[in-house]
């Protein structure tokens, strides 16, 4: 068995998250960016997120021509 710890919000062991791709900025006028967020599957409360960790291999392979 995976060790969990449980939701903040609701209080549910969590086993799994739900992922989702969604957008992020620095500021006003500054480029979107992918993030990755990280829900709770049973209350939909955001648990983390973080810049989207394939989108930004992605856009580096790109940008070196590969």
């Amino acid at each position: 068995m995976i060790a969990s710890g449980k939701c903040p919000k609701c209080e549910k062991r969590i086993t799994r998250v739900k992922i989702d791709s969604i957008l992020g900025s620095v500021g006003i006028g500054q480029p979107d960016w992918k993030i990755a967020s990280y829900s709770c599957p049973s209350c939909n409360s955001v648990l983390s997120v973080q810049i989207d960790p394939l989108a930004i291999k992605a856009d580096i392979l790109k940008a070196l021509g590969k």
